[in-house]
């Protein structure tokens, strides 16, 4: 059900040449998908994992990322409770994606100025006494400035992808949690210079609040400040 991620990347260059003395806006691209009458109505849950219902997990940065996606969820009215009464299996996938460099070839126009010269000319003036007076002086006449070349420049961005994935299914006697029908999903993922998920996990829990148990209709841009509130345009 997960539609095709746009590369973030555009998005990215246009930031990096915008900012300036500015505050940094990031970008989060998400996509959300919505069951019109089971997500409305199901809104008590248990995180899960393939084959299990109830999440358990023994690693550090699991529970980070699930403790921030369960404050998450609570803001949009989800409640977290024991796995046999919970309504919905949510399954949690979240990562960082190898490195990308990219080149970007720039092209500025040189122009210079053709035909300019200087020119003598006599000006006359006359003083209080009445006597004329002469003055040579020398006067720049400019010329045309027309395209003379072209400067060719060439740089490089790596970038790294962070992405934050929530799938709710319907907790379903006698069916798998993962194969229970799906109630909602939604993915979120941002693309920048950095390899750090925990410094992006704000944002993108952040970015996808709005959107959760909701259809986006397709894939939308969600633009936060550094402290995952909208950016003010």
């Amino acid at each position: 059900m997960l539609r095709p991620v746009k590369p973030l990347l555009p998005l990215l260059a246009v930031a990096a040449l915008a900012l300036g003395g500015c505050a940094t806006t990031h970008r989060v691209q998400v996509d959300a998908l919505a069951h019109p009458e089971l997500a409305p109505a199901k809104r008590t849950y248990a995180f899960a994992t393939a084959g299990k219902a109830g999440l358990q997990s023994n690693d550090l940065r699991t529970d980070e990322v699930l403790r921030q996606v369960a404050q998450t969820l609570a803001g949009r009215g989800f409640r977290a409770v024991p796995a046999a009464t919970a309504e919905l299996n949510i399954f949690v996938d979240f990562g960082v994606g190898d490195p990308v460099t990219r080149a970007y070839t720039f092209t500025t126009p040189i122009y210079a100025e053709v035909g300019g010269h200087y020119s003598t000319r006599t000006r006359e003036t006359k003083d209080a006494d009445g006597k004329t007076r002469s003055t040579v002086e020398q006067v720049y006449i400019p010329g045309n400035y027309v395209r003379v070349g072209t400067d060719v420049s060439t740089n490089s961005v790596t970038t790294y992808r962070k992405h934050l994935r929530l799938s709710a299914r319907l907790r379903e006697a006698g069916v798998k949690p993962e194969a229970g029908r799906e109630v909602w999903t939604i993915t979120a993922v941002s693309d920048d210079s950095e390899g750090d998920l925990r410094a992006a996990l704000p944002l993108l829990t952040a970015a996808i609040g709005p959107h959760v148990a909701t259809d986006t209709g397709q894939a939308i841009v969600v633009e936060l400040d550094s402290r995952g509130q909208p950016a003010k345009r």
